[in-house]
């Protein structure tokens, strides 16, 4: 009989370096979840990206800066939330990276695969922050 995983914050400063701190303990809480390699890969991918939007866009690599991480196991799936210390932005203002004329674009993807790879998404912005909730349901299993 297996425990329930049990919920873990992770605060990181804003740096590109602790992409990979974020990165395992993401895949390990993911696959203590039961998990396939598929949902693991789109779950690390999501929170990668929306920490890395943090770290870029919200923070602009300052170091000062703190991301927070919580990572909320349920009985459906795995909830994340990233929150930032930024400006906050507006969500529904962002471009689509697939019309012809942002296709060759650097950036403006993240929050496009985000809502691809995860089941749920919301975006809550404000003065004081951004938070991102990510929702990734367990797949269910034939009886």
């Amino acid at each position: 009989m297996s425990t329930a995983t049990p919920p873990e914050t992770l605060t990181i400063r804003s740096s590109t370096d602790e992409l990979a701190q974020v990165d395992d303990l993401t895949e390990r809480i993911a696959r203590d979840m039961g998990f396939d390699d598929s949902a693991i890969g789109d779950v690390a991918i999501s929170v990668t990206e929306a920490v890395n939007n943090a770290i870029i866009h919200a923070h602009h690599y300052d170091e000062q800066k703190n991301i927070v991480i919580h990572f909320e196991p349920q009985p459906a799936g795995l909830q994340i939330r990233v929150l930032d210390q930024g400006e906050g932005f507006d969500s529904e203002a962002l471009a689509d990276p697939t019309l012809p004329e942002n296709i060759y674009k650097d950036t403006g993807r993240g929050i496009h695969v985000i809502r691809h790879l995860m089941d749920k998404l919301e975006i809550h912005s404000r003065e004081t922050g951004t938070e991102v909730v990510m929702l990734k349901l367990k797949a269910k299993r034939a009886s």
